[in-house]
């Protein structure tokens, strides 16, 4: 009985410690793929990328006016909605930065939930950070409206006009690069030949703990069969 306490602590704890918003400051990150869209001669979200350990992670780019090539490996920072003071676009205040990239997260949902529209909504996120340059460049498009979004345009009023609330998108993360300098990494670089800022989601902390609880049941399981209290 002991044992099986004293497992079912290391799991839940492991699971505690994994749906945990503090995250490591940085990690590394190598490009590996993109989905195939193109629009307006520009590769369009989703992409694909080794994140630590973690090889095929699908991100998204929020970042027009730089460039990544497959391939290229970096170090970028790790930071949550809760704190946004390190990310590539921050607008001087938590507030005014967090409304953005709500803005982001809500079309970072849209991409899987209306594949139909990825050109569109790949081009209304980079809308968000970088209006001037996604405006005029050849992949935007406009028509429709906020209610009925078929367009780059649609799709950014429609992200502009939702409500969001506190926690909202507690799953995501910004990884921002960072840039290596005599004293040492730089985070958030001011380099303008660094990588792209990118979002990620990430697992639902109650999702880690249905997965603790499954792992222990089936532990638990294989360990009375095991000693025979359980018969086939």
């Amino acid at each position: 009985m002991k044992t099986h306490a004293l497992v079912l602590f290391i799991v839940l704890a492991a699971a505690v410690s994994l749906a945990s918003s503090a995250k490591a400051d940085t990690v590394s990150i190598t490009l590996t793929g993109v989905s195939g869209g193109v629009q307006g001669n520009v590769y369009t979200s989703p992409y694909y990328a080794t994140i630590g350990n973690t090889a095929n992670v699908p991100i998204v780019c929020d970042d027009y006016s730089h460039d990544v090539y497959i391939g290229e490996s970096w170090i970028a920072s790790v930071s949550t909605f809760a704190d946004l003071s390190n990310v590539r676009f921050w607008q001087g205040s938590q507030a005014a930065t967090l409304q953005l990239y709500d803005e982001a997260a809500y079309l970072f949902n849209a991409l899987t939930q209306v594949p139909i529209q990825i050109g569109n909504i790949s081009f209304a996120l980079w809308a968000i950070f970088d209006p001037i340059d996604v405006k005029t460049s050849a992949g935007w498009t406009t028509g429709g409206n906020a209610i009925n979004p078929t367009s780059a345009a649609g799709w950014l009023a429609n992200a502009q006009s939702q409500t969001y609330t506190a926690g909202e998108f507690s799953n995501f993360e910004i990884l921002t690069p960072c840039s290596q300098s005599p004293q040492g990494l730089v985070c958030p670089t001011t380099s303008a030949a660094s990588a792209q800022e990118y979002l990620v989601r990430t697992p639902e902390p109650s999702s880690v703990f249905l997965l603790a609880i499954g792992l222990v049941a089936v532990w638990l399981v294989k360990s009375k069969r095991d000693s025979g209290i359980v018969q086939a």
